[in-house]
């Protein structure tokens, strides 16, 4: 099926190192014309899902403003705009500037698009396996994450219950489910 819509202009909204909102005029194509179609641009993102020796998960808690919620996360973030960081470096990165530990193990599970609709944007989701703390936490000036360790049940309990509610995070714990040893049919 190929139903790709031709931009036929492209107008940029807002830009800063993060991110890039623009608004396309696009022809579809059975002709119709659609006058303002809003895409953010984002760098691409890494979750990781760090695994301790003893199975236990490396969740980290952060209040995101957007919702106005402390949620319950993986450790993640953005690969550095403007670089060629690869992916798993970024994953490294972010988990020990978050949680201050250190898998043995890292492979890459999946990625996935957060919101194709509207945003170009890739999430890379890693596991780390043998995750160990071996250093404290580095946040960013405006960070505030304190870091919890939950059983894989009690993970997927988290879930169930409602307690652990954003999609990305969601999405990146689907992935990995295989490698906690569970059968996706």
């Amino acid at each position: 099926m190929d139903k790709k819509w031709q931009i036929l202009d492209s107008v940029e909204i807002f830009k800063n190192r993060f991110f890039r909102l623009r608004s396309d005029r696009c022809l579809l194509p059975d002709g119709r014309e659609m006058p303002d179609y809003y895409v953010m641009e984002f760098t691409h993102w890494v979750n990781i899902i760090p695994v301790t020796h003893d199975g236990q998960i490396v969740l980290i808690k952060q209040y995101r403003h957007g919702s106005g919620e402390v949620c319950i996360e993986v450790p993640g973030g953005a690969i550095d705009p403007g670089s060629k960081e690869d992916p798993k470096v970024a994953a490294l990165r972010e988990l020990k500037e978050e949680t201050g530990y250190v898998p043995e193990d890292l492979r890459l599970v999946g990625k996935h698009r957060p919101n194709p609709a509207n945003q170009n944007n890739y999430m890379y989701t890693y596991i780390g396996l043998g995750c160990q703390k071996l250093a404290e936490q580095e946040l960013d000036p405006f960070e505030d994450i304190e870091v919890m360790t939950v059983s894989v049940a009690e993970t997927l309990q988290m879930v169930f219950d409602g307690k652990i509610t954003h999609s990305i995070i969601l999405a990146s714990l689907f992935q990995v489910l295989p490698f906690l040893g569970y059968k996706i049919v």
